[in-house]
């Protein structure tokens, strides 16, 4: 969620912890708890919300209901996809967060007058 501006090299996840690293050598260690379900939310999903269309549709309200009512099924479906084996995957999601931009896609569901 930080070094917005550069590109992940590669995940990581062991310990609870999802750990990226990006092309500037840096490396961001993200717990995988609420607190960090509460960041995500606040970082990708309160101004642009899940829309009908995005690709990580389900993760989005997982997050979202982790976050807010710290739903169990929400929480164990998070630790399903944020586990070890699934890199490729959650760099896929990062990546997809990073730069999802909903203004193009919003316009196409606005009703014409």
């Amino acid at each position: 969620m930080e070094n917005i501006n550069n590109t992940i090299t590669s995940v990581s996840i062991t310990d609870n912890n999802v750990v990226v690293s990006y092309d500037n050598n840096n490396q961001e260690i993200i717990p995988l708890n609420t607190d960090s379900y509460k960041k995500m939310r606040s970082t990708w999903l309160i101004d642009q919300p899940p829309f009908i269309s995005d690709k990580f549709k389900k993760h989005m309200n997982n997050i979202i209901f982790a976050s807010i009512q710290n739903k169990k099924n929400s929480i164990d479906e998070l630790s399903k996809f944020f586990r070890e084996g699934n890199e490729e995957e959650v760099i896929k999601f990062f990546n997809y967060m990073r730069t999802r931009d909903l203004t193009d896609e919003k316009a196409k569901w606005k009703k014409k007058v």
